[in-house]
């Protein structure tokens, strides 16, 4: 059985489909108090830490003199902020129904300096998508959180997803979902069951979880994260259903921040040489150099030869050749192909199709 699920854990979760570009990484939206000046200085600490946590993948060392150091100044790295009324309580407690949601976004530049200086990893907005398998104890009826449904913990993950980056996708729960994953195999979280199911949406990773309401009133959780090969298992007591959501996905961040994202270490400037075949037009060009020039992972760009629907490109990397091949694999629009008889000058040259 073990072994069965290693092998459908490599066919469903090795090969990469799609990544998903994230908007918003250097948005947050904190509750506060009032709108006076002191409540928005405090919110902008918070919308800080928050989007910093976003962008590199991990929590922030709030001890590091460049983040101190920030913190002080947090509101002056503002692009934009706005305020919404809200009526409800805190998702954490400690303030009343009445203050106001304060939406910030942050000045991209200054938070890259920020996460440079202070020697954070980078995660670029070219995210893979998580599928989510949730079961919650509504009351003692076992509802499954589906693509559509309105529920308050679809409400709790979107607001944690949007927290820490993620993009996440629900399972249409039909009568084929049905099939393959009863409502009682997922409660019990078995692993070979959600993995079968999954291989039906082409994610490249799943989230499953069951989570209920205590006795004491408190929010009990156990999610199993599928990614690459590996199995990670989370229990979580708290709360909120907010706060319940809010650390699964940050552990699963950091997961997978732990293979895509740049660490500070290896932004050594790694060269690599590629040939790209299949450019049919300046469109496609420029598509193509767009493409690499927004990838996290990319320095820098310089066509040594053009040749036909060819080009030779020098790549200069901020991480290893691997993290840039993982990137290209999220939504394979640049695609390795196998070269006959090679005979070039170029040192470990590699070779790609372009497939806008």
């Amino acid at each position: 059985m073990k072994q069965l699920l290693c092998l459908l854990l490599m066919v469903v979760f090795c090969s990469l489909s799609h990544g998903t570009r994230i908007d918003g990484l250097y948005d947050a939206k904190i509750l506060v108090t009032d709108q006076k000046s002191n409540s928005r200085k405090v919110g902008a600490q918070q919308g800080l830490l928050e989007v910093l946590q976003k962008v590199s993948g991990f929590p922030v060392p709030q001890n590091h003199p460049v983040i101190i150091k920030a913190m002080g100044i947090a509101d002056q790295y503002l692009y934009q902020f706005s305020y919404e009324s809200s009526d409800r309580d805190d998702l954490n407690g400690g303030i009343a129904p009445g203050g106001s949601w304060l939406q910030m976004r942050f000045e991209g530049k200054a938070i890259q300096r920020i996460i440079k200086g202070a020697r954070l990893s980078r995660w670029g907005d070219n995210r893979p998508s998580i599928l989510v398998w949730m079961v919650v104890n509504d009351e003692g009826n076992k509802i499954i959180i589906n693509d559509g449904l309105q529920h308050d913990v679809s409400t709790a993950l979107s607001l944690a997803a949007s927290k820490r980056g993620l993009p996440l996708i629900y399972p249409l729960y039909d009568l084929e979902d049905s099939m393959l994953l009863p409502v009682q195999s997922l409660w019990q979280l078995m692993s070979a069951p959600i993995v079968q199911a999954s291989k039906r949406y082409g994610a490249e990773s799943a989230l499953a979880a069951r989570v209920f309401k205590g006795a004491q009133g408190m929010w009990q959780g156990q999610w199993s994260f599928y990614f690459q090969k590996k199995q990670y298992h989370y229990v979580y007591e708290t709360k909120t259903l907010e706060a319940q959501t809010l650390a699964a996905l940050s552990s699963v961040a950091q997961v997978l921040a732990g293979s895509f994202a740049l660490k500070p270490g290896n932004l050594s400037g790694n060269i690599i040489t590629i040939e790209v075949s299949g450019i049919k037009s300046v469109n496609e060009y420029a598509g193509l150099n767009g493409y690499l020039e927004k990838l996290a992972i990319t320095k820098r760009i310089f066509v040594n030869k053009v040749q036909g629907k060819k080009l030779t490109i020098e790549l200069s990397l901020n991480g290893s050749v691997q993290q840039f091949e993982q990137a290209l694999a999220l939504d394979r629009k640049l695609v390795h192909r196998q070269q006959l008889n090679e005979s070039d000058d170029y040192h470990e040259l590699q070779y790609f199709a372009w497939r806008p």
